[in-house]
C-alpha cells in the first residue's frame, strides 16, 4: 500500500515535498533498501538505543516521520508534481532514492519483521523531498540531523559525496589512499584522495577553510562546521558544486593547472572562495587563469614560511585571492604581497 497524502513546495531548497502514507510491507519492500545505497552509510546504533521502539512497534505504535529524498529537476515549482496516473514510474523513481532521516528507524524495522505478532499492514508515514540540487539536499540534511550525536556533520557530508561524485571518473580523483599504496602506476602528485575533494566540498558548502582544525576538538569543529553549512547563503545559490568541478576539469588539459589544483590546500581554498564568486570566475580563460596563478604564487611564495604554518596560509590566500579577483588579479607582485600579507 502507498498513497500520497499531500502535496506542496518547499521554497528554500527549492524541492517538491510530499506526505506519503505506507505500510510496513511496502516500507521494507522499498524503503529499507535504501539503508545501503550509499558507501559510508552510518553503522546501526547498538541494539540497546531501540529496544524501545522495537517492542513499540510490535505493540502498533506509529513511527515517527521518516525523510525520503529523490534527486530529479523540480526548479519551476509548478504543481501537482505527483501524478496518481503514473505512479508506477514514480515509484520507480523511488527506487533511485536515499533516506535523509530515518535509517535507524528503518534498521530497526527490518529487524522485529521477524517478530511474532509483526503486524506488516500497520502505517508508516513518511516525507518525500524531490530536488534537483543536491548540495540543497545536503542542507536539509544537516538541519534535520543537527545536534544528533549519532551522526555528525561531517559524516553527513561524506554520505551525501560519495552519492553525488562518482569518484572512479572524475579527473582530480585518481585513487583512493588505499588504491593508491597499491599501485605501480601512480604518484602523489598525479592523485588527489578521496579525503581532500571532500574536504573541499566542506569548503565550498560552508564557505570556509576552517573545517580540519586540530587546535578544536572534533565534537566542537563538527559543530561549528554545523553553523557555518546552516548561516551560508546554499540554499540562494545558482551554483552547485557540479559546477565548481566541471570548470576543474575543464582546466585540466594545463599542466600548470593540473598540478596547482591537484595541490589539497590550493583546491580547498578555492573551492571556498567559489561558495560565493564562481559567477565571476567561471569565464576566466585558462590563459588568463594560468597568469593570475602565477602572479598569486609570485607574490606567495615572498613570504618567511618560518613565520606561518603553511598549509593553512595557502588555504586562506587562495580563497582571499580568489575572493576578491576583480581587484587582485590586475595587481603587480609587490602590491599582491603586501595585500596577502596583511591577511596573514
Amino acid at each position: 500500500m502507498f498513497k500520497v497524502l499531500n502535496e506542496s513546495y518547499d521554497n528554500v531548497i527549492q524541492s517538491v515535498y510530499l506526505t506519503a502514507i505506507a505500510d510496513y510491507e511496502f516500507a521494507l519492500e522499498k524503503l529499507v533498501p535504501l539503508i545501503d545505497k550509499l558507501d559510508f552509510q552510518r553503522n546501526p546504533l547498538r541494539k540497546s538505543f531501540y529496544n524501545r521502539l522495537e517492542n513499540d512497534i510490535v505493540s502498533g505504535c506509529i513511527m515517527p516521520f521518516l525523510t525520503i529524498a529523490i534527486k530529479k529537476d523540480t526548479s519551476n515549482g509548478q504543481l501537482p508534481f505527483y501524478n496518481y496516473e503514473t505512479e508506477a514510474n514514480f515509484l520507480r523513481l523511488l527506487e533511485n532514492a536515499f533516506v535523509l532521516d530515518g535509517i535507524q528507524r528503518l534498521n530497526t524495522l527490518k529487524r522485529v519483521a521477524s517478530m511474532p505478532n509483526f503486524d506488516s499492514t500497520r502505517p508508516i508515514f513518511f516525507n518525500i523531498l524531490v530536488c534537483g540540487s543536491m548540495d540543497r539536499l545536503l542542507y536539509r540534511m544537516v538541519i534535520l540531523n543537527n545536534g544528533q550525536k549519532p551522526m555528525t556533520a561531517r559524516h553527513q557530508i561524506e554520505v551525501l559525496a560519495n552519492n553525488i561524485f562518482d569518484f572512479d571518473n572524475l579527473p582530480i580523483i585518481s585513487f583512493t589512499e588505499k588504491q593508491k599504496k597499491v599501485s605501480q602506476n601512480t604518484t602523489d602528485e598525479a592523485t588527489m584522495n578521496k579525503e581532500n575533494l571532500i574536504k573541499a566540498y566542506i569548503a565550498y558548502i560552508s564557505g570556509s577553510v576552517n573545517i580540519d582544525n586540530q587546535k578544536i576538538i572534533e565534537s566542537k569543529m563538527d559543530e561549528l562546521i554545523t553553523d557555518q553549512i546552516m548561516d551560508s547563503n546554499i540554499t540562494k545559490r545558482d551554483t552547485q558544486y557540479h559546477d565548481i568541478i566541471s570548470y576543474v576539469s575543464s582546466c585540466m588539459g594545463d599542466e600548470y593547472l593540473k598540478n596547482w589544483f591537484r595541490t589539497p590546500n590550493n583546491f580547498i581554498g578555492f573551492s571556498a572562495a567559489m561558495s560565493n564568486k564562481f559567477d565571476a570566475i567561471q569565464n576566466i580563460s585558462r590563459d588568463e587563469l594560468v597568469d593570475s596563478i602565477l602572479l598569486f604564487e609570485n607574490a606567495f611564495s615572498s613570504i618567511d614560511v618560518s613565520k606561518i604554518k603553511l598549509g593553512m596560509a595557502r588555504r586562506r590566500m587562495v580563497k582571499y585571492f580568489f575572493e576578491n579577483y576583480e581587484k587582485m588579479s590586475v595587481m603587480d607582485s609587490n602590491r599582491l604581497l603586501d595585500k596577502i600579507s596583511m591577511e596573514l
